[in-house]
């Protein structure tokens, strides 16, 4: 586990700490059974011959007060829906006041698409609070827990009907997610310790993964020329922040739609575009 990431599972375990002294789980599983709404199928909205768009909200950072005041993710999910993304990531973590997972309900509430829960997990805890707060699937990054604690998180995610996305850095992490017996794994370009983005991430370890599980291409997908690249590697999906001005980013996703993606085979090996 890097550095950056051992600060994150630290702060993220406090946080679950709380949440279960205040909600036990089992009290947090009978609310749940109260009121049972059916999850929608991420694998199947993933599915297809052109790359599928997974558009991102977050909340704005606190410098950018007003836009965060103005926030609201019913409203930039529908918009996002309309542009042609496939689901929706929501990133409910913030580092100052935790986790916001009202954000996922919110979301969801006016649209049709899957929502995914894009957060730090580091316990099964949260895949029940998830599930409860109306997430679709669950994003579980490797780097951050044992094997055992990840084909745990797995095992809640498929009891509770969500699709746990498995989210790997390296080849050893993608052979964790394999063990945990992968459908969709995510591959993060993105370097948690400096922010920064690079697709040969992509490039190197989608032909390590199965032709029969999803790749979704996760962050540094800004232009037309990203997502080609990527679904030349073999991403049958891929994860992008769209700009925070909203006609601009159904722009973005509109600009996006269209790029053919031909998969991998069953050894991993990036499948050729057909020609026209």
């Amino acid at each position: 586990m890097t550095d950056a990431l051992r600060r994150i599972a630290e702060r993220k375990r406090r946080e679950v700490e709380a949440a279960r002294a205040e909600l036990p789980q089992h009290e947090l599983v009978q609310q749940m059974l109260a009121g049972v709404e059916p999850r929608r199928n991420l694998r199947a909205a993933l599915a297809g011959r052109e790359l599928r768009l997974i558009a991102e909200i977050r909340r704005p950072p606190a410098e950018a007060a007003a836009a965060r005041l103005m926030f609201d993710p019913r409203f930039v999910a529908q918009e996002f829906a309309g542009a042609g993304a496939a689901a929706i990531a929501v990133a409910p973590d913030d580092p100052q006041v935790g986790s916001e997972l009202h954000l996922l309900r919110r979301a969801r509430r006016y649209m049709a698409l899957p929502v995914i829960a894009w957060d730090w997990f580091v316990d099964e805890y949260q895949v029940y609070q998830a599930w409860h707060h109306n997430a679709d699937a669950v994003a579980l990054t490797v780097g951050l827990v044992d094997d055992d604690a990840l084909q745990q998180m797995v095992r809640a995610a498929g009891k509770l009907r969500m699709t746990p996305i498995i989210v790997v850095r390296d080849g050893f992490e993608i052979d964790s997610a394999l063990a945990a017996h992968a459908t969709v794994v995510a591959i993060d370009n993105r370097d948690p310790a400096t922010g920064e983005s690079d697709l040969s991430v992509t490039e190197r370890l989608a032909q390590h993964i199965p032709g029969d599980v999803l790749v979704i291409s996760a962050h540094g997908i800004v232009g037309r020329a990203d997502a080609e690249r990527v679904a030349a590697a073999g991403a049958d999906a891929a994860l992008f922040e769209p700009p925070p001005n909203y006609e601009r980013a159904r722009d973005a996703i509109r600009d996006l739609r269209g790029v053919p993606a031909p998969g991998r085979d069953a050894e991993g090996r990036p499948k050729p575009q057909e020609e026209d």
